[in-house]
């Protein structure tokens, strides 16, 4: 017998898609190895959002340092919150995902902060029934610069929106999976291509900062050999985009 695809098994841990005013509108999802100074801080920045807004989800791979002291003083603003060994931050991002019962998804890493009314700003945005992608930008605090206005396919040759700044709605995942773990620094990336791909899928612009992304992280480090010799593929396949000649 097969094993069930991603996206089956995706579809299996979901909740139905709550009805607007049921539930929280978000669920923050903030992954996290060894950085519990830094994870305060996101924690903080969730904290200052009005809190009929948001859920907040935790997933930890098990960190040795002061972690656990951070999630027990915040265990009553903490939804849920998850410690144990996982197979990288898109594995943590999908155990999220599959913990969480807001109407959209938003990924905050450790050391990132939400700009203080943010939340409230984008649930302005979001549409009332229709699948959304709603992102807006982010301030790169390392490269000093606001990242980067207004989507279009042409941008994905080279960029993606930053995780920080993606509103993902729920039913993005139930139609397609999670992050893909075969990709280890840039799954978001191959997302968003196949969310902008969908036209099923609305895409809604905020033209605001809605956090400071730290920068710095793993993405930039480590590159994503996977990733980058499939980009090709998955831009002809999904945006219709031909490799540009040399």
């Amino acid at each position: 017998m097969p094993l069930p695809t991603l996206s089956q098994r995706m579809r299996e841990w979901f909740q139905p898609v709550p009805e607007p005013g049921s539930g929280p509108v978000f669920t923050v999802v903030i992954p996290t190895f060894r950085a519990a100074e830094k994870l305060e801080r996101s924690i903080a920045s969730v904290l200052c959002q009005p809190r009929e807004l948001w859920e907040l989800v935790v997933v930890d791979g098990g960190s040795d340092d002061g972690t656990a002291g951070v999630l027990c003083a915040h265990a009553g603003e903490i939804a849920c919150a998850v410690s144990e060994p996982d197979a990288g931050v898109y594995d943590a991002m999908n155990k999220g995902v599959a913990r969480s019962s807001g109407r959209y998804l938003y990924f905050l890493g450790a050391g990132d902060t939400l700009r203080d009314g943010a939340l409230e700003r984008v649930a302005a945005c979001i549409p009332r029934r229709g699948i959304g992608f709603v992102y807006g930008n982010v301030f790169m605090r390392d490269r000093n610069v606001v990242w980067d206005g207004a989507w279009t396919a042409q941008k994905f040759r080279t960029r993606t929106p930053c995780q920080q700044a993606v509103f993902y709605d729920r039913r993005v995942f139930a139609r397609h999976g999670g992050f893909e773990l075969r990709y280890p620094t840039l799954a978001d990336y191959a997302l968003n291509i196949r969310c902008f791909g969908d036209w099923r899928i609305e895409k809604i612009f905020v033209n605001d900062i809605i956090a400071d992304y730290e920068g710095g992280g793993l993405s930039a480090s480590c590159r994503d050999e996977r990733f980058h010799a499939e980009r090709p593929a998955l831009l002809l396949r999904h945006l219709g985009l031909k490799p540009k000649r040399k």
